[in-house]
């Protein structure tokens, strides 16, 4: 209990470390915190007296952790998420009785072949629940599960933060989509006929190249992108009128050919699968109603 209660036992110092190993600069740390960079300076100088240990060492424009502190930084991070978790916990959650907004980032591809159960339920009346959807840059999405502006991200997520956690949706490859009226080609689609029409190139940063070229190239062939876009949902009106192949995530293409008459083909190479995954913020993992959109999308998920 002593321990517990030691002067020298401030939270706001754990605060003040966790910021400075998120950005490794006292200028930014304090701008995260909403404090002055002399008020930082002052925290790090308490925390170095309390722990025996610099802490945090400057090379150059940085502010880089020690031994000690990267020993210090999980068990320091978990301390604010439970604290964060105590102070804002739920006793419970009907989806059905409460109003509720949950703010999730997904790519469109997805929005359309995940989303659409709860959209329904919600529309109809059986969910009291709301939700706003997003189509973040991986940056982008990281930092708005940090500052609690975004409940959960789902997608292709290789990358996420110590204190974030994840779950597994489900395994996704890709597969060939193309009009068949425009297209004359009969599935499976050979690799001579897949480089020899165009491609509309889906690109979540507008690219002209993806993975698909490095596959062609380690064949000794090529494609030729005729254009590429950012919105997934527009490439199957697009080839509705024009003779060009995509390769788009399979459950969306299947669910674009059934829609609009078009036709799906494997791949003419082998290009794997990947994981779909949610990920969130770690202080929400206990909360019943991040708990209950977190069930729901595993199960729209199971139905795939």
């Amino acid at each position: 209990m002593k321990a517990i209660h030691n002067p020298a036992l401030d939270l706001n110092l754990i605060k003040v470390f966790d910021a400075l190993l998120e950005t490794r600069n006292v200028s930014r740390a304090a701008d995260a915190l909403g404090v002055s960079q002399s008020a930082v300076s002052h925290a790090l100088g308490r925390l170095r007296t309390l722990v025996g240990d610099p802490l945090f060492v400057r090379t150059g424009n940085r502010m880089e952790p020690t031994p000690r502190a990267q020993r210090l930084a999980e068990p320091l991070r978990d301390l604010l998420v439970g604290a964060a978790r105590a102070l804002s916990a739920e006793e419970d959650f009907d989806p059905q009785r409460e109003e509720r907004n949950f703010t999730i980032s997904t790519p469109d591809s997805m929005q359309a072949v995940l989303l659409t159960g709860i959209l329904r339920d919600a529309a109809e009346g059986d969910l009291r629940v709301s939700v706003s959807l997003l189509n973040l840059d991986p940056d982008a999405t990281l930092n708005a599960l940090d500052d609690g502006t975004l409940d959960l991200a789902i997608g292709y997520l290789p990358e996420l933060r110590r204190w974030h956690d994840r779950q597994v949706l489900y395994h996704e490859t890709h597969v060939c989509l193309f009009n068949p009226d425009l297209v004359p080609v009969t599935p499976p689609i050979g690799l001579e006929d897949y480089t020899r029409y165009p491609h509309l190139m889906p690109s979540l940063r507008g690219g002209l190249t993806s993975f698909i070229d490095d596959e062609l190239a380690a064949l000794g062939t090529r494609r030729r992108v005729a254009a590429s876009t950012t919105q997934f949902l527009a490439i199957p009106m697009i080839l509705r009128q024009a003779p060009m192949l995509t390769s788009l995530p399979a459950r969306l293409a299947r669910l674009c050919a059934d829609a609009m008459g078009l036709a799906t083909s494997p791949l003419p190479f082998d290009v794997g699968d990947y994981e779909m995954s949610m990920i969130w913020h770690r202080r929400n993992t206990g909360s019943p109603s991040h708990g209950w959109l977190r069930q729901r999308m595993s199960e729209e998920a199971a139905k795939l």
